[in-house]
């Protein structure tokens, strides 16, 4: 596959789901984030056969995906936290045509015992994709609120989030808990 028919492959490229798997803890907040694409003409692939392209392909998605995350404000408990992304990894799901790209993400910050307030401002957008985020708290912690679009369903020390292709993000996030 040539430099033209690379770039026309890319173009063919379309997101179809994104899951999210955040992990609290004392020492912060660290998240896996996973967006699956239909890949008709294998670009994704060609990618991964070839060391170069893989480079070039990985720093481009992590400097959009980190782009993206600077433009975030994020506060826990009322202080402004960086998020930063530790890996990047891209791969296919059984075949060819379905291709993924993973981060994972930390959030700088350290928690508590007691109140906790995460908080996340960013623009909205409407989704291209279905979605799921699971917010996964220490055993014990009480969950107060949680406000993160789409539907939400708190299940002990663990939220749950779904959204549809169409939603549009609410361009604010918080999650009220305690840690004892």
């Amino acid at each position: 596959m040539g430099e033209e028919e690379l770039e026309i492959a890319s173009k063919m490229v379309s997101p179809i789901y994104a899951s999210a798997f955040f992990n609290v803890s004392l020492d912060g907040i660290k998240y896996v984030l996973i967006f699956d694409y239909i890949d008709p003409a294998g670009y994704y692939k060609r990618i991964l056969g070839d060391k170069n392209l893989l480079k070039r392909e990985l720093e481009l998605v992590t400097n959009n995906m980190q782009s993206f995350l600077d433009e975030e404000e994020i506060l826990i408990n009322g202080e402004k936290a960086g998020a930063e992304i530790l890996l990047t990894d891209i791969g296919l799901r059984g075949e060819p045509s379905r291709a993924y790209i993973l981060f994972i993400i930390e959030i700088r910050s350290r928690l508590r015992r007691g109140i906790n307030i995460y908080e996340n401002k960013y623009e909205r957008e409407e989704f291209e994709y279905d979605y799921t985020a699971y917010w996964i708290f220490p055993r014990g912690v009480k969950i107060y609120e949680a406000i993160l679009g789409g539907s939400v369903d708190i299940i002990g020390n663990i939220v749950v989030m779904k959204g549809s292709k169409g939603d549009i993000s609410p361009g604010y996030e918080r999650i009220k808990f305690e840690i004892k």
